[in-house]
């Protein structure tokens, strides 16, 4: 599968050059051009939040859809300004397809039904670690997730350096990691250095990490396996985070939610630590 699609999705009050930045130094390996697709709810949206506080009245859904364009056209300006910041070709017409550049798109509505449409038809979606203070941020990760069937892309901080340095996976041999590898063999081979981790647990048997690196060196990907102790008192996603981190990894690949969403919000799990204290990007698939 060829990664040549990325998807930033971004709303009003968002800013995107963090994810953009990622998804550029990413592209420019893959020759892969970033889709941007600004949503932003409508007017019946709106109201329907706020029909018992605000009068309904054309004056109103005027103003809400004049605030929604000054927003389109805001995001728009200021991604026009980041492509010519970076030398990025901005809605090219007659571009060469291997080519790097970024298309614009708005669309109006909630943002689940939305983001599921554009990101089935695109490789990849780049999200970021959800903020409760920005609800699109975790209804994003959420979508992206469960609603799409493609890699997700977690940026956590401004990525300065390659993500394809060094690409460690976290291997359990589930079925999410499984689709996540499926998918991600076109990144996996572009990447200088991938390391698996297979942590020891009580399935530690069950999955084989050197079986998945003689699978990945069959696609051209030479990988080193290596077996991770979880001392008492460290969970599983501290374990993984802080080797990745040792290890000077780029990116960390892991599938994501091998037990419910529920579980692990009630008990804690890989994912939900991951998701919450990782500082380097985090490639994910369910």
């Amino acid at each position: 599968m060829f990664l040549r699609c990325p998807l930033v999705p971004t709303a009003p009050g968002i800013d995107p050059t963090r994810r953009m930045d990622a998804a550029l130094r990413l592209s420019r390996r893959l020759h892969a051009h970033i889709g941007v697709s600004f949503m932003a709810p409508g007017p019946e949206h709106v109201l329907a939040n706020t029909a018992s506080l605000v009068p309904v009245d054309c004056a109103t859904i005027t103003a809400i859809e004049q605030g929604v364009r000054e927003a389109a056209d805001a995001g728009k300006a200021a991604m026009q300004a980041w492509c010519a910041q970076r030398k990025v070709a901005f809605m090219p017409s007659g571009e060469r397809l291997d080519a790097t550049f970024v298309t614009w798109d708005e669309l109006s509505g909630e943002v689940e039904p939305l983001l599921t449409r554009v990101g089935r038809v695109n490789d990849m979606v780049i999200v970021d670690r959800p903020d409760p203070a920005r609800p699109f941020t975790g209804r994003a990760l959420d979508t992206a997730l469960f609603s799409i069937g493609r890699p997700t892309l977690m940026v956590t901080e401004p990525v300065t350096y390659d993500p394809l340095y060094h690409v460690v996976i976290a291997w359990n041999g589930s079925l999410e990691a499984t689709r996540l590898i499926g998918q991600s063999i076109t990144l996996l081979r572009e990447a200088e250095r991938v390391t698996v981790l297979h942590a020891r647990t009580e399935r530690f048997e069950e999955a084989g990490a050197t079986d998945l690196c003689g699978y990945l060196r069959r696609h051209g990907i030479v990988a080193d396996a290596i077996a991770l102790p979880v001392k008492e008192g460290i969970s599983v996603g501290a374990a993984i985070l802080a080797e990745a981190e040792a290890r000077d990894a780029s990116m960390l690949a892991m599938g994501a939610y091998t037990h419910s969403r529920v579980r692990e919000f009630l008990l804690g799990g890989v994912t939900r630590y991951v998701i919450e204290n990782a500082r380097l990007p985090v490639l994910m698939a369910h």
